[in-house]
């Protein structure tokens, strides 16, 4: 096996929330594919998704990660050997990534700095190129950049066999379509009661089997959920014992015909698995936060909703979508990298965006 080119690789982001640390798993894979010899640090400034709920899907990606840390105290505590050391920066701001330039300027330190400004990182020979518009082939084309060539794009988790088993527990066996449900969330990030209640009385009266998963955050009460339509059976994630919550809901993406649920992390796992889904957004950038499945129909609030609200996009509307997304879904992902032939990841990405479009 070949060296690696640098002793030590520290990638460094401002900090993870759930959805964050989901769209950067490819590009630490990516990472340790490219240097697997290779000494890699995970930095944030505040807190990471990667260090406790995601852990299992990243720990063994990276040597360490080091949360709370500034940039600078983790450059320092790795140049004491005499190996090369690299910086890959996700952070966003401008101003952070200058100011991490000029520190580094002289000192024999690799840099690749995020798109905002990533001039700063070009070197002699190098071509131009435009910034992809999806967050998660932004922080992997920094890997690529690294790497001096093009490496795998793949952002699929998958769950344990104990999350599976409760999963096929909940689902309860029954060979109707499987719709899972998700409401709950952090500030406009949710649905209202009123909103489940009308999509659950008519998918389950098109004989659709229900699922209501409460997930972390704030959102209709589950007790008036089960008074209001007793069919629809409620799950509470944090409930499961001996499995980690984002496990079970990972699970129950694998197998499910359809998600819905406001933008956020959620639907960024169902993505996966390459979970179908509807989601109701509140305002994100779906060109750089959309969730990474290839079947996915998108709600603007913004558009849909009198107020701009996700809580007030009209039932009718959502219900809508999922009749439409039930009757043209496909669950394979037809472009991933080792089929597309002749392509760059990065193409075959923009080419089922736009198929899901058409």
């Amino acid at each position: 096996m070949l060296p690696a080119r640098y002793e030590t690789i520290i990638l460094y982001s401002r900090n993870d929330a759930f959805g964050d640390g989901l769209i950067r798993i490819p590009a630490l894979r990516a990472a340790r594919t490219a240097f697997p010899n290779s000494f890699i640090v995970y930095g944030t400034t505040g807190p990471s998704t990667l260090e406790h709920v995601l852990s299992r899907h990243a720990g063994h990606l990276v040597d360490t990660i080091n949360v709370r840390t500034p940039l600078a105290h983790l450059v320092a505590s790795h140049r004491k050997g005499k190996g090369r050391l690299a910086v890959v920066d996700f952070r966003i701001s401008v101003r952070w990534l200058l100011q991490a330039s000029v520190s580094l300027l002289g000192r024999g330190v690799a840099y690749e700095a995020n798109f905002p400004a990533f001039a700063l990182s070009w070197r002699p020979g190098q071509r131009p190129e435009a910034r992809p518009e999806h967050n998660a082939w932004r922080y992997h084309r920094l890997i690529e950049r690294l790497a001096a060539k093009r490496l795998p794009f793949d952002h699929r988790l998958e769950p344990t066999p104990a999350a599976r088993a409760v999963a096929r527990g909940l689902a309860d066996g029954k060979h109707a379509p499987l719709i899972v449900i998700a409401a709950h969330g952090d500030g406009g990030k949710r649905m209202t009661a009123d909103q489940v209640v009308a999509i659950s009385d008519s998918m389950i009266a098109d004989g659709a089997n229900l699922l209501y998963v409460k997930t972390p955050g704030d959102g209709p009460d589950m007790a008036e959920l089960a008074q209001r339509v007793p069919k629809l059976r409620l799950v509470d994630s944090g409930t499961v014992e001996g499995v980690d919550v984002s496990d079970v809901l990972l699970a129950l993406g694998e197998f499910a015909d359809l998600y819905i649920g406001a933008e956020g992390g959620t639907a960024h796992l169902m993505a996966t698995v390459m979970t179908p889904m509807v989601i109701v957004s509140g305002g994100a950038n779906m060109a750089r936060w959309r969730p990474l499945s290839n079947c996915v129909d998108v709600i603007e609030s913004r558009y849909a909703s009198p107020t701009g609200l996700v809580a007030n996009v009209p039932a009718p509307t959502i219900i809508e979508a999922v009749k439409r997304m039930l009757a043209t879904r496909r669950r394979d992902h037809p472009y991933l990298p080792d089929r597309a032939a002749g392509q760059s990841p990065q193409q075959s990405w923009d080419n089922d965006m736009r198929k899901t479009k058409t």
